[in-house]
Parts: C-alpha cells; sequence; structure tokens
C-alpha cells in the first residue's frame, strides 16, 4: 500500500508550488479502511523518524522509553475523523485540537479556525494529513460544496498529502462537489464524450480512488491464502499462555471466515473480545468454545446463521442422495 503511495507522498519535494494530490481509500463499513489508513501514518512517521535521526532519543535514553517526546515541534502526520455532520469550520476546529491550538470562541468563524491550522501546519512540518470518515461531511449547506471546498483549501495552501477514508464515496457528494455531473454535448470546452468538467469535477480530479476495500473472499486459492495471512497476523500478537502457535489459521480459518463473512473489522473484534474471554476465564488460548461464544454485530451474526442454514441444508441434501452402505443394506432384511 505504501508503495502505491509513494508517489503522492514524495510530491512535495519536486513541486513546492503545485497543488498536492490526494487519495482515498474507499468502501463499504467495516472493511478496515480505519485500520489501514492508521497503519499508513505510522509507517509513515517511522520512515520519516529513520530519515530524522535528530529526532531519535538520545544514545542514554533507552528506545523502550522513548515515547515520541523528542519530536519537539514536529507533526509529520496528523489524523482526524470526521464528525457526523461535520462542516467546514467544524473540520478546522478538529484539526486544530489535534495541533493545540487554543479555540477563538463562539465568535469563531471558518477563517478564524482556519488560518491558525495553515499556521501550525506549516510550523510543525506536517506532511501528510489523514482525514478518515469522510462520508460523515456536510451534505446539507450547499449540497456539501462548502465542506469539499475547504478540503479543497487546506490541499491549495499547506504542503501535506491528504489521505481520507471513507464508505462508498462515489455514492456521496465528495467527488462531484455536491452537484452532479452535467453531460452537454457540442458545449464550447466540454470533452470529445460530452462529460463537462467544470466546477463538479474538482474533487474528481484530485482524488485518486487509490484502494477500494471489501469484504475478503476466499473462493481461490490465492484468496485463501490471503485470508490466513491475515489470520496469521492477528493470531501471532496473541498474548496468551496456553494458546497453541498457528492453530487457528491452519485449522480454524474457514470457520473464522463465516464468523465475520470476510469483514476485517469483525475479525478483529472477534479475536480482541474472544482473547479478552480466555483472561477472565483463565483458559489462556483461544479455543473453539471460547469462539463460539463472543457474539458479534448484528450483521455478523446474521449472515452466520444464513451460512450455517445453508451448511446444514447441504448436509442433509448430501445425506439422502448419497448411495446405502453395505451395512444398511444388510440390515435391511
Amino acid at each position: 500500500m505504501l508503495a502505491a503511495l509513494e508517489p503522492k507522498l514524495t510530491q512535495g519535494q519536486y513541486s513546492q508550488d503545485a497543488t498536492y494530490h490526494s487519495a482515498i481509500i474507499n468502501g463499504p463499513g467495516h472493511c478496515g479502511k480505519t485500520s489501514l489508513l492508521k497503519m499508513i501514518g505510522k509507517e509513515y512517521e517511522l520512515a520519516w523518524r529513520e530519515h530524522h535521526p535528530g529526532y531519535a532519543p538520545p544514545p542514554d535514553v533507552s528506545p523502550s522509553d522513548f515515547r515520541g517526546d523528542f519530536l519537539g515541534d514536529r507533526v509529520p502526520v496528523v489524523y482526524v475523523s470526521v464528525s457526523t455532520g461535520a462542516t467546514a469550520g467544524m473540520l478546522s476546529q478538529a484539526l486544530g485540537k489535534f495541533l493545540h491550538i487554543p479555540n477563538p470562541g463562539r465568535t469563531s468563524t471558518k477563517w478564524t479556525l482556519t488560518d491558525p491550522v495553515l499556521d501550525a501546519l506549516e510550523a510543525c512540518g506536517t506532511e501528510l494529513l489523514l482525514l478518515d470518515d469522510l462520508h460523515m461531511l456536510d451534505k446539507i449547506r450547499d449540497g456539501g460544496q462548502e465542506t469539499n471546498d475547504h478540503i479543497k483549501n487546506l490541499a491549495n495552501h499547506a504542503a501535506v498529502t491528504i489521505i481520507g477514508a471513507g464508505i462508498l464515496l462515489e455514492r456521496g457528494n465528495l467527488f462531484t462537489d455536491g452537484a452532479p455531473t452535467r453531460t452537454r454535448p457540442g458545449k464550447a470546452g466540454t470533452a470529445s464524450n460530452g462529460h463537462e468538467r467544470g466546477r463538479a469535477g474538482q474533487s474528481g480530479s484530485r482524488f485518486a480512488d487509490l484502494q477500494h476495500l471489501a469484504p475478503l473472499p476466499i473462493t481461490t486459492h490465492e484468496q485463501q491464502r490471503t485470508w490466513m495471512s491475515l489470520v496469521r497476523h492477528f493470531e501471532s500478537n496473541l498474548i496468551l499462555l496456553e494458546h497453541e502457535s498457528d492453530i487457528l489459521t491452519l485449522r480454524h480459518w474457514r470457520y473464522l471466515h463465516e464468523r465475520t463473512s470476510g469483514y476485517i473489522g469483525a475479525l478483529a473484534m472477534l479475536f480482541k473480545e474472544a482473547a479478552h474471554r480466555a483472561m477472565d476465564t483463565g483458559v489462556e488460548a483461544l479455543t473453539r468454545d471460547i469462539l463460539d461464544s463472543v457474539v458479534l454485530g448484528h450483521d455478523d451474526e446474521v449472515d452466520y446463521a444464513k451460512t450455517k442454514a445453508r451448511r446444514q441444508a447441504a448436509a442433509r441434501h448430501r445425506a439422502k442422495t448419497a448411495p446405502p452402505t453395505p451395512d444398511q443394506d444388510s440390515g435391511t432384511g
């Protein structure tokens, strides 16, 4: 993922006066968009620290005691989760809170909130701005044009790469600036295919739909290996005294897919709650009984119930159509 982002993350090294292009992580809910966005931020900051050894802890400080305090005023990565119905001012307020900028109070406007944020982003040397839950942006005021314009303003005046994440953003107005796309054949300035890129195409042209996440299928062998590697990732991070290494990855990977329908968020929640229950009960291992006792979200449980019903119906069908065994033949007389 970072390899695909590399051209956008390094664009500031080659052009200081051009508009920074942005990227989007898109998809349905519970597919791991927030986890992926935070992982990008973490890996980018770790790489930044490696390339700036002057901000590393002094030789007399143990790496285990290093908590990032040596960065001083440097903030290479900023992460903000958009709140429900967030307006332009609310978005600037959230950025200001992350950067510890004092709130001007009730008399503040979008501009009195935004200008200090832009100054702080420059002063802190911020290079990567992560905006999560973009589907929650305000869509009522001017059809969402104000918030979209605000994001473009941040991209224009702050030397940062913006990586956003949201649920099914192509169904909203992020890519159309709150206005429907227009087709005006024969109009001067219109593309040859009749699609005019006017005001409504500015965000769509700047945001690359870099990664569209979806539930992971296990239809092919390659997909099964991908799912098993994900299960192994979660299992390797367990700290349970009696848990046998890779037992879930090798024996219960299909069961875990049935429980979660391939959703990364559901898998993470299943591991988390099962691990807590294993510690509370003293079992210290993720057994099948422990996993069965965890109740996931409503949609996950409904999907799992349907999967079990289909499997049981298929088993009954096989039992009816299977030829009788020799024992059954001899016992009929």
